[in-house]
């Protein structure tokens, strides 16, 4: 069998090898992976003596030979297109293997780079061009594998996505299947969320140093390529404990004997850059807004489970959150982290989203982490985390309304999203799972730190049958919770 599999691959090949984007990827059971691209082989011969064949060789047009023992082959596969790899140069350092990390060179410090994409049949080419390159995230900085983001001199589409400046690069460290946040993101896509980000999986290249696998997205923010909203007149808040914007409060209620509040934050616009033109202070907008937020706030806080909430908050994007963040089961709701919500000017209701950040959701539970999974059978909140998130959530989780719209639209998602999710997922894996070996390769998996234990991307085979799994147990317990795996 593995010398008919090996032969039809290599007839493929020599058949395809003028092709200038199909790869042969050979699957080794020895901890190491190999990717061609065909483009770049001259042939592939076999090395033996009577008795078979002992070795494959790879002989590249360059001049330069692979061999490979025969012994550590499971299966060769081709694939007609490869994953889209983005090539960063740093002017200024181009010794460097990565970002430095130190006080001076934060995530916010800018780089002069050259960017190059090679679209590998997938999508397009991006020419090379100056970008500013810089790094990303917040706990995510901190971990080995750095995220990434870059910023074009012009809008522009990349990967099929809306022309914008600014695009990132996610790591996923501590995703094992370099997947969650695919899975959450093509959920709100086929839930026809507004704004919801892109999933497009690359490989990164720094200075010539392989980063590993990537997923490139938009830049959350009030533009064409997020939020898509006029910045003269809309605002995007988002609340999370970090609490490190420039304009931002503490939302405080009381509730029987217990004070609570929300860490609120201007995520977009920049206010002092737009007030100019509308003829007053950034403290008199940023007042109005301020205002305008604690009285929606104050109605989801103090009115009655069944009162409407219909006037202030639009309670379908309410819904269509919940889906998603309650599938993946996202901890971050809990600290409250990336929690977005917009609105569109101060007249109408605010809209929550865009859905953003599942690393630490669906299978993963850093708090007890060492190979195990997290419980796809615990409610998606349960305490207050950093601030009030908990409080404020089961506010609207009790609203009459929210609960009859969340559990008809559920039942729907059930019955006919969830059938082509899972065949998303089949083909989402079969497109990565050559990156996901080689990224696998370069970061091993880490138990020692308590807030990025991870395990490698190396058996990815593994661990996309126990997130498929836990998926189906959590779309099984939130169909039959009393609060649809929302909240006690």
């Amino acid at each position: 069998m593995k010398k008919f599999i090996l032969f039809t691959a290599a007839a493929v090949m020599a058949g395809s090898a003028l092709a200038q984007n199909e790869q042969i990827h050979i699957f080794r059971n020895d901890k190491n992976f190999s990717s061609v691209k065909a483009s770049e082989i001259e042939n592939i011969t076999y090395k033996g003596g009577a008795t078979g064949f002992s070795k494959m060789q790879i002989n590249r047009a360059d001049g330069s030979v692979t061999n490979i023992d025969m012994s550590v082959i499971d299966s060769c596969h081709m694939t007609v297109t490869g994953l889209p790899e983005v090539h960063v140069s740093l002017v200024d350092y181009p010794n460097l293997t990565d970002l430095m990390k130190d006080s001076y060179h934060t995530k916010e410090f800018i780089y002069k780079a050259i960017v190059r994409m090679d679209g590998n049949g997938m999508y397009d080419d991006l020419p090379e061009q100056e970008v500013e390159f810089r790094g990303r995230g917040n706990s995510t900085w901190n971990m080995p594998k750095t995220p990434y983001r870059f910023k074009m001199a012009k809008k522009t589409s990349v990967c099929g996505m809306e022309k914008a400046k600014t695009f990132a690069l996610i790591a996923n460290y501590i995703d094992c299947t370099l997947m969650r946040n695919a899975v959450a993101l093509w959920t709100a896509n086929y839930l026809e969320m507004p704004y919801s980000n892109h999933c497009v999986p690359v490989k990164v290249y720094l200075n010539g140093h392989y980063k590993g696998g990537y997923m490139m997205t938009e830049k959350i923010g009030i533009g064409g390529g997020s939020v898509d909203i006029d910045e003269n007149s809309g605002m995007l808040f988002e609340i999370d404990s970090n609490y490190d914007e420039d304009f931002k409060y503490k939302y405080t209620w009381q509730s029987g004997y217990s004070s609570y509040h929300l860490p609120v934050m201007v995520k977009d616009p920049d206010i002092t850059e737009i007030v100019a033109s509308l003829g007053i202070t950034a403290d008199e907008y940023w007042s109005k807004w301020r205002n305008d937020f604690t009285k929606f706030a104050d109605a989801v806080t103090s009115r009655k489970s069944t009162e409407s909430l219909s006037d202030v908050l639009d309670l379908e994007s309410a819904v269509n959150y919940f889906i998603v963040n309650g599938l993946a089961n996202n901890h971050e709701l809990e600290h409250p982290k990336s929690f977005y919500i917009h609105k569109e000017s101060l007249e109408g209701v605010y809209k929550l989203g865009p859905v953003w950040d599942f690393d630490w959701s669906f299978t993963y539970d850093g708090d007890s982490y060492n190979g195990e999974q997290a419980s796809p059978t615990k409610v998606l909140v349960s305490k207050n985390g950093d601030a009030g998130g908990y409080a404020f959530l089961k506010c609207l989780f009790a609203n009459e309304e929210f609960r009859a719209m969340f559990k008809a639209k559920w039942d729907l998602f059930v019955k006919e999203g969830y059938p082509m999710l899972k065949e998303y997922m089949e083909d989402y894996a079969d497109l990565i799972e050559p990156s996901a070996k080689e990224n696998g390769l370069l970061w091993t998996g880490d138990t020692s730190v308590s807030w990025s234990k991870t395990i490698s991307t190396w058996e990815f085979r593994k661990n996309f049958s126990t997130l498929k799994k836990w998926i189906d147990d959590r779309v099984n317990y939130m169909s039959n919770h009393r609060n649809y795996g929302l909240y006690e």
